[in-house]
């Protein structure tokens, strides 16, 4: 274990210049066992740091250990990753030429964790990804939302703090995929609807 920590230590603080044979050698240490001990270990200073590598081969164990633990954890754990602002932290990683951190963001990372982001800040942190330039992201923002709604850990008082309502409506218009979030997360979230001119909104749209 000692080793491990020393070998963790010693090669990662050198990747940000690292030639591509030193980048060889530290994926081949993350994929036997390195990148399953920083996420099992919390360590996600570290992890941010690696899915900002561009080099893809750094990226790619980091990115199956954070899968796995996302698929494996029970609410609290998801939580607690959620907490770690991952999500943040991987849209400021990514480039358009980072695909995989898209994949593992629309495939696994905002569907899986909706409901956790909405015990966090009410969801606030998916509606950026409403209006996202990549398709992708704005797919998996909705089923984000979707899935918040439809699971017991999703919060649908935090949701109607977050003002929900007055981040959709003005969206509903221009995109079908929003149009159909609004008519799922009305009926829902209005019970605890406390702002006076969402409540108008949600009226107004009845007519």
């Amino acid at each position: 274990m000692q080793q491990k920590a020393c070998l963790r230590d010693a090669l990662l603080p050198r990747l940000d210049q690292a030639s591509s044979l030193l980048c060889e050698v530290a994926a081949n240490c993350l994929s036997r066992s390195l990148a399953h001990d920083l996420v099992v270990g919390g360590d996600f200073i570290r992890i941010f740091r690696i899915l900002h590598s561009e080099d893809a081969r750094l990226r790619k164990p980091i990115i199956a250990e954070l899968q796995a633990y996302i698929q494996q954890s029970d609410e609290t754990g998801r939580r607690r990753l959620v907490d770690t602002r991952i999500l943040p932290e991987i849209l400021q990683a990514y480039t358009p030429a980072k695909d995989d951190l898209l994949d593992f963001m629309s495939g696994c990372l905002l569907p899986i964790l909706g409901p956790s982001f909405t015990q966090d800040n009410g969801g606030a942190t998916l509606f950026p990804l409403l209006t996202h330039n990549e398709h992708r992201l704005r797919t998996s923002a909705v089923q984000a939302l979707r899935n918040a709604l439809d699971s017991r850990y999703g919060n649908k008082e935090n949701l109607a703090k977050a003002a929900v309502i007055g981040t959709i409506h003005p969206l509903t218009t221009s995109d079908n995929l929003i149009c159909d979030l609004w008519c799922r997360i009305t009926p829902k979230v209005a019970p605890y609807l406390t702002n006076r001119a969402e409540i108008d909104l949600l009226f107004d749209s009845l007519k």
